[in-house]
C-alpha cells in the first residue's frame, strides 16, 4: 500500500454527497477490494484523527486567520501520507467548518 493509496482511499472516506448517505468502510472495501479489512480499519482511525484536526483548524479561524501553506505543513507532519489532493480537500473542509460554524 502506498501513501497515494491512502491519500485517495481519505478522498473516498471524505466525500460529501449522495455518495456520504453509504457508510464509509462500506465504501473504502468497494472502492479498495484488494486492501485487507485490517487496513481499512486502520485508515478509518487516520482518518478520524484527521478530521479532529480539521475541526481544530476550524475553530482557530481556518482561512480568515491562516495559510493552506501553513496548514499543508502541519499536515503534513502528522499526516505524511496526505498528498495535495486529500490536503486542498481537507482545507476546503476546514472552511467550511468555519463559517458553518461561525469561527
Amino acid at each position: 500500500m502506498t501513501d497515494d493509496t491512502k491519500s485517495k482511499a481519505y478522498l473516498f472516506y471524505a466525500e460529501w454527497g449522495p455518495q456520504r448517505s453509504s457508510p464509509r468502510p462500506q465504501r473504502l472495501a468497494a472502492a479498495f477490494p484488494s486492501v485487507s479489512e485490517q487496513e481499512r480499519q486502520n485508515w478509518i482511525a487516520d482518518f478520524e484523527a484527521v478530521n479532529k484536526e480539521l475541526w481544530q483548524a476550524a475553530e482557530q479561524g481556518g482561512p480568515r486567520t491562516g495559510s493552506f501553506d501553513a496548514f499543508k505543513r502541519h499536515m503534513r507532519r502528522l499526516f505524511p501520507f496526505m498528498n495535495e489532493d486529500a490536503l486542498r480537500f481537507a482545507w476546503t473542509v476546514v472552511g467550511y467548518y468555519t463559517a458553518h460554524e461561525g469561527y
